[in-house]
């Protein structure tokens, strides 16, 4: 299979920009000319091309945009320095809240195991209790005088 030609001209557009006439110094080489700012990849790309020059009018012109490109881009990278320090304070915040979270959580279940502790340890007491009253009341019971029947158990 045959290797396609390498004649294609990746030349940044737009080509008015330029001194000479690229279209014409294009067809004198046999290059075709594809704009370098939109092409994805450079396959087939020329090794040879002719040498141009941009007009004086569209290096200031492009010196001031890129000023204002690289002002804005400054402006935005430190926006979103910022932001990322914005993000790493909330983040610290996080993580303490969440050492707090579960220091709580650690501290409710102990409350909640001496509650337990204390809720069985109140059951036994009652039970001692209610065991103590009814040997009281067996003892009063037993210790209690037969009364004689009256004359209305007698009937």
């Amino acid at each position: 299979m045959e290797k396609a030609p390498a004649n294609i001209w990746y030349l940044p557009g737009p080509m008015f920009q330029y001194s000479e006439d690229v279209k014409a110094l294009a067809r004198q080489a046999g290059l075709k000319i594809i704009d370098a700012n939109v092409a994805v990849g450079r396959t087939n790309a020329a090794e040879d091309v002719p040498e141009v020059t941009i007009k004086a009018e569209y290096l200031a012109q492009g010196a001031s945009e890129n000023g204002e490109r690289e002002a804005a881009l400054r402006a935005a990278h430190e926006q979103l320095l910022e932001r990322e320090r914005e993000l790493d304070e909330r983040e610290q915040r996080l993580v303490e809240t969440e050492r707090r979270i579960e220091a709580l959580g650690a501290a409710n279940e102990q409350a909640a195991a001496r509650n337990a502790d204390q809720a069985a340890a109140n059951e036994a007491e009652a039970q001692r209790l209610r065991d103590e009253a009814a040997k009281q009341a067996a003892a009063t019971l037993a210790s209690a005088p037969k009364s004689k029947p009256g004359k209305a158990d007698q009937a």
